[in-house]
């Protein structure tokens, strides 16, 4: 007769990282309301209420009701599936500002590649734990060999990933990948390597690749931050953005003009509310206020990574950090672009900017990682 296995709960979690969360969703929805209150409609402001409401869910089941350890021999499946909907996005997805990124369900509309970021994750987390050992051989051919199937993978997805035009999105994942790799225990010299040569690539794709790129890369030399004596404003469509961020966070000071006040929401900077929230919020609440919210990200990611080095579990403790490494990453090249120390590129504030899937993703990984640090009572 079959022992009916006792069934465990959770006594306890990091509530740093739940607060921590829980701040910062609240200031995307406040954010929204910001933004949409000088729109003809509150649509926007709806539409990011009910996903962070969804996500908040999400976070809670991951956190309650995922078991890591039976759902890790799905990551393949979680594998095949987001290249099944890569393929399908490049297949049927319709074209916004030149890249192919969505795929329309009715009113909703998801984007794969934020997916395979996670998938990544879980797939190498699940690998560097089997393959502990021989990530300290001395030859990079026989590295190369043990680890052939995450490579390919990861190539396969990043490949149809640059198909999207998604290259923000690579970079974050590419160097997420490489911080795994790193905090295993990979010799220094190989990190060095697959970094060098992710650059190589980079500069390729690039160079080679489309035009609005290239417009990109020398708005970004003549307003970066480094940039001494820089230009009077000129016409030039493709320098707009990154003069219209430097010059809304200019006016924000130390104190911000304050909440609703803020002239750049009114359609003088383009993706207020995604690919630059961080400048509304550098414009209506100051230097101080963008710190704080910067300080907040910093917070999760650190606090996430105390709980990886708490962990006797390989493949929680390297996917916990994965998951940090993803979401803080995101983070610093959102915060980057919008005061210029990087070129423009689009990509999502965790938690804060307008978005279904970005949003939801990196709630799920909040409620992994919460998961993790839970500690656990039998009944």
């Amino acid at each position: 007769m079959k022992k009916n296995r006792i069934p465990d709960y959770i006594v306890s979690y990091d509530k740093l990282v739940l607060v921590t969360y829980v701040v910062l969703l609240l200031t995307g929805v406040v954010i929204m309301l910001d933004i949409a209150s000088i729109q003809t409609s509150l649509t926007y402001f709806f539409r990011h209420t009910a996903y962070a409401a969804s996500s908040f869910i999400i976070m809670i089941v991951a956190l309650y009701f995922f078991n890591l350890e039976k759902l890790r021999s799905l990551n393949l499946l979680f594998i095949l599936v987001v290249i099944a909907l890569l393929l399908i996005v490049l297949a049927l997805g319709p074209e916004v500002n030149g890249a192919t990124r969505q795929l329309r369900l009715g009113p909703l509309s998801i984007q794969p590649s934020f997916l395979a970021r996670l998938a990544l994750v879980f797939f190498l987390a699940g690998f560097l734990a089997r393959k502990q050992e021989q990530l300290r051989i001395t030859e990079f051919q026989s590295l190369v060999k043990e680890f052939l199937p995450p490579i390919l993978v990861t190539v396969v997805i990043f490949g149809l990933i640059i198909l999207e035009r998604h290259l923000s999105t690579l970079i974050i994942g590419g160097c997420t990948l490489v911080g795994m790799f790193f905090y295993a225990g990979m010799r220094k010299r190989y990190v060095f390597l697959i970094l060098a040569l992710g650059l190589i690539l980079g500069s390729l794709v690039i160079m080679k690749g489309e035009g609005y790129r290239k417009e990109r890369l020398k708005a970004f030399k003549t307003y970066s931050l480094f940039t001494k004596n820089r230009p009077a404003p000129s016409n030039d469509p493709g320098e707009y953005q990154v003069h219209e961020s430097l010059t809304a966070l200019t006016t924000g000071s130390w104190l911000g003009t304050g909440m609703g006040y803020g002239r750049a929401k009114h359609y003088f900077l383009p993706e207020a509310n995604t690919d630059y929230v961080y400048t509304i919020i550098g414009e209506e609440f100051g230097f101080v206020g963008a710190i704080i919210i910067l300080l907040l990200q910093a917070l999760l990611f650190f606090r996430a990574f105390r709980i990886a080095e708490a962990q006797t579990n390989l493949y929680f403790k390297y996917l916990c950090a994965g998951l940090a490494f993803n979401i803080f990453l995101n983070t610093l090249v959102n915060t980057g672009v919008a005061i210029s120390i990087l070129p423009p590129t689009g990509n999502t504030l965790p938690f804060i900017s307008y978005g279904g899937t970005a949003l939801l993703t990196d709630s799920l990984s909040v409620g992994v990682i919460l998961n993790i640090s839970a500690k656990r009572r039998s009944l």
